[in-house]
């Protein structure tokens, strides 16, 4: 048996596209393990920067609700109120609709609103007194 023969263009032309098929398949599979390795470090990015901004935000709630233990006015009360308001409202699963950095964004606003309100520049609870403070006046020369 003798099998046909092949035209010589044929064969050309299989030879090229032998070259773009090997080309194909070369990107599909750096694109493959290029998303793979973007997505473990879009992962350990957004870790971190989710363990930070959770340290923030129980941060301030702790504030709000050493601040509901103490006498203050109607305004700073609701102010109080409604801060707590929009932490316990913050998501806490991933949620691709939820507006995060919107959300984000009104907890701080009102975390300095809260702050003017209550006149203190410091965010920590336990600040350290500045030195020339009216409690502790230096008067060394």
């Amino acid at each position: 048996m003798t099998s046909p023969s092949r035209d010589i263009n044929d064969l050309f032309d299989e030879i090229v596209l032998t070259e773009e098929k090997q080309a194909r398949l070369g990107y599909e599979e750096g694109l493959k393990d290029g998303q793979e390795q973007g997505n473990e470090e879009g992962y350990k990015l957004g870790y971190a920067q989710g363990v930070s901004l959770g340290e923030e935000l129980g941060n301030i709630l702790g504030q709000v609700v050493a601040q509901q233990q103490l006498k203050h006015t109607d305004k700073v009360r609701r102010s109080l109120e409604q801060l707590r308001s929009l932490i316990e409202k913050f998501p806490r699963t991933n949620d691709p609709q939820a507006d995060i950095v919107g959300a984000v964004q009104d907890i701080r606003s009102s975390y300095r609103r809260l702050r003017a309100l209550l006149g203190s520049r410091k965010t920590t609870a336990a600040a350290p007194l500045e030195p020339n403070s009216a409690e502790h006046k230096d008067y060394s020369f």
